[in-house]
Order: structure tokens, then sequence, then C-alpha cells
């Protein structure tokens, strides 16, 4: 199934937005926009769908103004092509009769009363676990076992250390059909007919378990679910031997005839105790502060604590409440169809630990590949993966959130594609993507290599890649964005070769390669350059190299949309 929209309403800083953005299952979905867009706002959307309705304060409402109810769509798309439109508001939801969803965002919060709220800042608690299950044993007893087992019960192993086993239990409650299906009667009556042939044998218990293994193996490997269960036991490596992996079953099967709430609740909370441990170990395994993250139990619930907020950095606390609650996703999405959203959550971890919790979501989606589930990992970010390397995900896809606007220039990417041709690449560089105060005329190369003929002669590029910058400072939406590019390296340039005095050192710096190396070598010679020149060294220098199989126009355009970048350039063509 394929997320082909989502759109929101009058929630937190969108008035009305829709995301076209064709997202498949069980890849990581890197979602890109620039702070201030509306990332959160998307984010809270899916925080604030209830079971029958969003639910909304006036905080979360578009501009505090009640007159504005919120609304949520999804539209995906089934295999059959078949596409199904949801919709939540402050009235309904029918998004949660198809998908769990679950978001994991930052855990900071102000604390204090009246005047005094916000005095002081805390990680809040994260709840694992909404309701610990009641602590039920198992009612064993291998006496027990042997008084309703006959005359050779001394062949029956102590399964106290299976139950004891977490991991079996949790398996066993996984499979509970198989204990229920054994107890119908056609089975039961297998297993009553061994017990009635075991105990009519003679010998010691090592005796009767070669009996068992010679005689009775094949037999007892027919009669479904005993032997299912056996297999199972055998997994595990318990006994050592095939025949009292089968004398177990038969155990664990009266056990569970015996009293079924209680063995169920058992392996419940059993169930608890194993996830509770797995909590503990993947929570100390992040933990690089001095300070301990406490798990425990309160008010019938397990939650996370954090140590106090100043007492370890930002990047271990903003790990540990994101391992925290990526667990409790794993709890919570539970349907066949599950969205992830993660809000912001990598922008401010460092590179180890990026790397960890990439490989925790790896995983995550991988469990539910192997189910057969589906999960939609909507990571949402300000870094664009292209620039940074925060992201590190085998099988990822971004997604650029801003509608660009913007007319690129076909002639322009051609040339882009093209500048590493040998009959050009020197020129190209030199000429046109470079400041240099000659002009030159390669109208002949261009025209067979099929660029824009006239763009061979200097003069005729430098007056469109203007003509694209004055668009640019007008705040036309239909600017070239490569065009601007160029036009502030060449610009930057120019600047800067002017300020030299000397003739030779002007042709050192016209001869140096990239401009960074060619500020340098001003700046040595005397030359003051402003920090902007060097600031805007991630526009000039990536915004001019195409990259194919790539977004390469939303990754550039979000840069230039922002609005310091726009004022920085400003300045730059003023001067």
């Amino acid at each position: 199934m394929t997320l082909k929209t989502i759109a929101i309403e009058n929630i937190k800083g969108i008035k009305k937005k829709c995301f076209n953005l064709d997202i498949l299952p069980n890849k990581p979905s890197i979602l890109v926009a620039p702070n201030g867009f509306g990332k959160s706002s998307l984010a809270a959307a899916f925080n604030l769908l209830q079971t029958d309705r969003l639910i909304i304060d006036e905080y979360s409402l578009h501009e505090y103004d009640n007159k504005n109810r919120p609304k949520f769509f999804i539209k995906y798309e089934k295999p059959d092509n078949i596409t199904i439109d949801l919709e939540a508001s402050d009235l309904v939801n029918t998004i949660k009769d198809h998908f769990d969803y679950f978001v994991i965002n930052s855990q900071v919060g102000a604390k204090g009363t009246g005047v005094n709220y916000g005095s002081k800042m805390i990680i809040n608690p994260v709840t694992l676990v909404d309701e610990v299950p009641e602590k039920v044993k198992f009612n064993y007893s291998l006496t027990t076992q042997k008084q309703r087992f006959g005359s050779n019960s001394k062949v029956l192993p102590n399964i106290t250390p299976l139950l004891a086993n977490l991991t079996f239990i949790k398996r066993v409650n996984e499979e509970i059909s198989i204990l229920e299906n054994a107890l119908e009667n056609q089975i039961q009556q297998k297993i009553n007919k061994f017990i009635d042939e075991l105990n009519r044998q003679v010998g010691t218990s090592q005796d009767l378990i070669k009996w068992i293994e010679t005689d009775k193996i094949e037999h007892l490997s027919k009669v479904n679910y005993l032997s299912d269960l056996a297999q199972i036991i055998r997994q595990f490596n318990c006994f050592g031997s095939i025949a009292k992996n089968f004398l177990a079953s038969i155990q664990l099967i009266d056990l569970y005839n015996n009293n079924k709430a209680d063995f169920k609740n058992a392996c419940r909370y059993k169930v608890y105790e194993l996830e509770k441990q797995n909590y503990k170990e993947i929570l100390k395994s992040f933990n690089a502060s001095w300070k301990e993250v406490i798990l425990k139990e309160s008010r019938g619930k397990l939650i996370v604590e954090f140590p106090e907020f100043y007492s370890i950095s930002n990047g271990e606390r903003d790990t540990l409440s994101f391992v925290a609650l990526l667990e409790k996703a794993r709890r919570s999405l539970r349907k066949n169809s599950n969205i992830l959203v993660i809000d912001e959550v990598f922008d401010y971890l460092d590179d180890a630990n990026l790397i960890a919790v990439q490989y925790y979501i790896t995983e995550m989606i991988e469990e539910y590949r192997l189910m057969g589930r589906r999960i939609y990992p909507l990571i949402l970010t300000h870094l664009d993966p292209n620039y940074f390397r925060n992201f590190a995900f085998s099988k990822q896809k971004i997604y650029y959130l801003y509608d660009w606007k913007l007319k690129v220039n076909q002639s322009l990417i051609d040339l882009l594609c093209k500048r590493d041709e040998s009959s050009i690449r020197d020129d190209i560089s030199r000429h046109l993507f470079h400041f240099h105060p000659s002009c030159i005329n390669k109208r002949l190369e261009f025209r067979k290599l099929s660029l824009k003929e006239t763009w061979g002669e200097g003069q005729n590029f430098d007056d469109f890649i203007n003509k694209e910058v004055k668009k640019y400072l007008n705040r036309e939406t239909e600017y070239d964005p490569f065009a601007i590019c160029c036009a502030i390296r060449k610009r930057i340039e120019k600047f800067v070769y002017e300020k030299i005095q000397d003739v030779s050192e002007k042709e050192k710096f016209l001869n140096i390669h990239t401009t960074r190396k060619k500020l340098d070598f001003a700046e040595e010679i005397g030359v003051s350059i402003p920090e902007i020149y060097y600031l805007l060294g991630i526009i000039y220098n990536d915004g001019l190299h195409w990259k194919h199989g790539q977004d390469n126009v939303s990754q550039v355009a979000s840069r230039l949309e922002n609005w310091t970048i726009r004022h920085l350039i400003k300045v730059v063509f003023s001067q």
C-alpha cells in the first residue's frame, strides 16, 4: 500500500496544506522542510488523533481561533490501485480503522505553577506500559503431575526451569492456540492412550525413556499440536531428549487445561517481565551519563524516569528519550498498517547515536516486514540529507515538503550535465561558472554538444544569470535556482578580484581552482574577505553540480528560500 497524500487544515501553524508523497511501506522516508514550515504541525496532527475523533485544545488550533475547525486527511492506494480516502476531525476518525500511528518528539517540558511556570526544565517521563499485568504464577507442581500421571510418573521431567524461561513463555503465549487445540477429544484420547501404555511398562526411568524413543516417537510425532509443542520445547534445549520434550508437552497441556485463565495471566506477566528486562538492557546500553535512568512501576504503569535536565547532555537526553519512545511505539503499532512519525529528533544527535538509533529503526522495519505487516517511518527534519550526513539508511527516500514553484531553465541543466565534456570543460569552469575578466567564444563547441549556442559567449550567459538574480531579489517565484548559485559565486569572485592590487597576484587568483581556495589566497595577501562570502559557499558550490537520480531542485531551492540566506545574498549584490 502506498501513502499517496496527507492533508491538514487548521492545526497549529498550518491553515491548509496537502502533501503529495507516494510513500512506500517498510522504508525510511525523510521529510525535509525548513524551520517554520509546519513540520511540527504535521506531527501534532497525528498526536491529536484519538479513537473516535481529533482531540484538540485552543493552543493546537490555527491562530488559536475556535472558528478554525481542524481536519486531517490521508489517502492511500491499495495494491489493486484502488484509492481509499480517510478523514479525521473533531467529529469523526476513519483513519484509526486502517492505521495505527505513533509520534516520537522531544520530551523536554517546563515545570512550575502560576508566576513560576517554566522556572525549571524537566524531561517528561515516558510510560512504556499503561497497565502492568497482575503478577500471577504458574500453578505447577511436579508432585501433582506425578499423581495424575500414574505408576510410571518417575519418567516425568520437572518443567519448572521451562516455565521460568521468559523467552519460551513469550513463544507459548504467541502460540496459545496450540494448547487450546490440544484439548480436542481426539488429541486427548491419543495422549491418554500413550500414558496408559507407558504405565504398563516396567524398568527404570532410563529404560522408559529408551522405550518411548524406540517405539513411540514416530506415533507421538503424528499427534497434531502435541508434536508442535514438543518441537517448540526442543528449540530451547532444556531436556536433551526427544522423549522428555513430549513428556514436558503433556504436562504443559494439562497445566493449561487445569486453569486456562490463570495460565494465560501467568504467561502475560512473564511476557511483561521479559519486555521490562529488554527495556532495561536497551536503556542501559544508551546511557553514557553518570546519572541513572530509572525504570519503575508506578500506579500500575511501567515508566522511564530520566535524570535532572541539567545533569545530562542534550544528546544523551534526546537519545534516551528517543529509545524509550521507540520501544513504546513497538507496543502501540499493532495493525497491519502503521505510521511512525519522528519529529526532528535526529537533527540534534551526534554521529554515534545517530547510527545507533537508525539501527534500531532498521531492525523495527525488518521486524514488521517479516511479520507481513507494514510500517511507514516518517522522519521529519530541517537538515537535507543530501548536504548533511545525518541519515545513512540504505533504502531511504527523501521527500521535500515545500512545493517549490520555480522555473528551472533546461538549457542550464544541460550545461551542468555536460560541463565535463573535454571540448568545453576548462572554458566552462574558468569563464562561465567562475569569474574571469576576459570573454570566450565557444559557440561552435556548444552547437556540437546541443547546448544553448549563444551561451558559448560568456556575456550572454552573464546576462541570463543576472536577470534571474533580479527576479530572485524581487521575490518572484519563477527564478532559476542554479542561475542564482552561479551568479553569487561570480559576484563574490569579481568583488575580491577587484580588491587585489598587484597584477601578478590577480593572475594567480584567476588560476586557483575552487572559490574557497581563491578566498583563502586573497586573505593571505591582505584582502579583507567578508565572512558571508564563506558562509554562502554551501549555495554556490553544491548548487552548480547536477547529481543524477535525485531531486536537485528542491535541495537548492530550500536554501535559497531561507529568509536569512536571502538576506545574505541581497547584501552581496548590494555591494
